[in-house]
């Protein structure tokens, strides 16, 4: 037991460094004025849910028609409470962070040792696909790789009532859910514990019926790539695979046979067309259901070989620092330059009494001003928008903005200082 309470405070000490870090990064891009549509879409979804509906402006219809997504109704306590979009970037850093704790419970339980278990959950934070998670859109995704621990923990310790709740609450964020759910289920009543998998089984078609059934009876349907037998970009999807299995030093590949659990997951990613799970998304909320599938599959790796840990930081810091991070964290790259003079007009828009349409291109002003149910985003794109460059690189520029160093007079796009 002390083992193991100092393997949870090394845990809890990782955990805080990431939430201080990406927290602080996060509300630096909220101010700059970065954000995506998303950020604002669910804060508005959450606010109207407190009157029983999830409509909002940024995707001008219920948000339940678009995703199967009834876990956001757990966020409505808190957006009351604290109405704001840092409420949001709080709590989606906090959640991404605290999976670490179900993560290396799970490896102590299959008989992983405390500090295999520990630099385990170092090398999940560490992942560029948490990472980004974090500093991406918001979204309902970020629940993923909480419940998908907790339910592993509580399946593995055959805890019947909790692992059916965390189930339940893991098919609460989308769709797709409800089939790996249904999956793991079968794996379970196969290879584990026929009624506790027969149990989940039932849950999940419970759940599906209710869903598809709804769907069809209102005539709606809910937003989904299209798939089809042709894979696009195959040295693009390959890269992807490898970036989330990097930084767990390939351990989930030790799982042999196993891996096929894995193919429902990567099916989704191989056949969605148009491309939408190229390498730069692997910090995006479609890599989810992977990345939790990639670090549990990497405790039972590490189980069998478990020299294969000392690899695990190594390799995840060379990912995220020199191979691929869709953060501000890796060298020569520096948080956004607030222009607070664009960001107190964000918070007239937040605060005003009439009606506002903004144009596509300000979604960043949406993702501040959209708790105000008067704020609606244009459905249609933006023809005078800019595209702004994606990082600031420019150590001097950020440094000035915030008092250190001469003063430097520069033009702000987005955040990012550019040229005259």
């Amino acid at each position: 037991m002390k083992t193991l309470d100092v393997n949870m405070r090394t845990v809890c000490w990782a955990m805080t460094v990431f939430a201080v870090v990406y927290i602080a990064l996060d509300l630096n891009k909220f101010y700059a004025l970065r954000y995506g549509a998303d950020m604002g879409t669910f804060l508005q979804t959450i606010s109207n849910m407190r009157h029983g509906s999830s409509w909002n402006f940024g995707e001008w219809r219920p948000h339940l028609q678009v995703h199967d997504s009834w876990i956001l109704f757990s966020f409505v306590p808190l957006i009351a409470l604290f109405p704001r979009g840092e409420t949001l970037i709080v709590a989606q850093v906090l959640i991404v962070a605290a999976a670490a704790i179900p993560l290396v419970l799970f490896a102590r339980e299959i008989g992983v040792s405390p500090r295999t278990a520990n630099v385990l959950a170092i090398a999940y934070l560490l992942s560029p696909s948490a990472q980004g998670f974090t500093y991406d859109n918001f979204s309902e995704n970020v629940f993923v790789p909480l419940l998908a621990f907790s339910a592993a923990l509580c399946a593995r310790r055959r805890a019947l009532w909790p692992a059916l709740v965390c189930a339940q609450l893991l098919m609460g964020v989308k769709e797709d859910e409800i089939l790996f759910v249904a999956w793991f289920a079968a794996a379970c009543f196969a290879f584990w514990d026929r009624k506790l998998g027969a149990a989940i089984f039932g849950l999940a078609v419970a759940n599906a019926a209710a869903f598809w059934g709804v769907e069809r009876l209102i005539g709606g349907h809910s937003n989904a790539p299209g798939y089809a037998f042709a894979v696009e970009d195959i040295g693009g999807k390959l890269t992807l695979i490898a970036l989330l299995l990097a930084p767990f030093a390939f351990t989930p590949l030790l799982v042999g046979r196993w891996l096929v659990l894995a193919i429902p997951l990567l099916a989704e990613i191989v056949f969605a067309q148009h491309n939408p799970y190229e390498p730069s998304r692997i910090g995006t909320h479609y890599t989810a259901p992977l990345l939790a599938c990639s670090a549990i599959a990497a405790a039972f790796g590490v189980l069998r070989r478990p020299r294969w840990a000392a690899w695990m930081v190594p390799c995840a810091l060379l990912v995220m620092l020199f191979i691929f991070n869709d953060t501000a964290l890796r060298p020569g790259r520096w948080p956004f330059v607030v222009d607070w003079n664009a960001y107190a007009r964000a918070i007239d828009v937040r605060n005003s009494r009439t009606d506002v349409l903004l144009p596509r291109g300000e979604e960043g002003v949406w993702a501040v001003a959209a708790i105000n149910p008067h704020v609606r985003l244009e459905q249609n794109a933006d023809p005078k928008f800019v595209a702004c460059p994606g990082y600031n690189t420019n150590a001097a520029a950020f440094f000035s903005s915030i008092g250190i160093g001469p003063h430097r007079d520069f033009v702000l796009c987005g955040g990012v200082p550019v040229n005259r």
